[in-house]
């Protein structure tokens, strides 16, 4: 009974750090990209239009924590991911098993080539 809960759960967090990850991504993709030249942050044109006051330290600082919260969530989705797959990914090849029915794997046993 206990198994049956475990499974669905592991595969909720997995699901989840997945979300995280694209998330990370997506935040990343849509991010204000701010160009530097000559020591400075070069603004694009559509950030400036007529009539509105332009703060450059807070468009600066909205780049800096756009940077920031995509960094956080892909390493943290990454990461997550990382510990989830850590059999799948760190498994010498001698531990393989097959996924199916969990015997050892054919091709993991010695061999003797003549």
């Amino acid at each position: 009974m206990f198994q049956k809960q475990g499974k669905p759960r592991r595969v909720r967090v997995t699901v989840l750090l997945w979300a995280m990850f694209g998330a990370g991504l997506l935040v990343q993709a849509f991010a204000p990209h701010l160009t530097i030249k000559n020591k400075a942050f070069v603004l694009p044109p559509s950030l400036i239009s007529e009539g509105k006051d332009i703060h450059p330290a807070d468009i600066v600082a909205h780049a800096r924590a756009m940077q920031l919260f995509s960094g956080v969530l892909t390493l943290g989705g990454a990461l997550g991911l990382a510990l989830c797959y850590r059999k799948v990914l760190f498994e010498t090849r001698s531990d393989l098993h097959d996924l199916v029915d969990r015997s050892r794997a054919a091709s993991s046993g010695p061999r003797i080539v003549e």
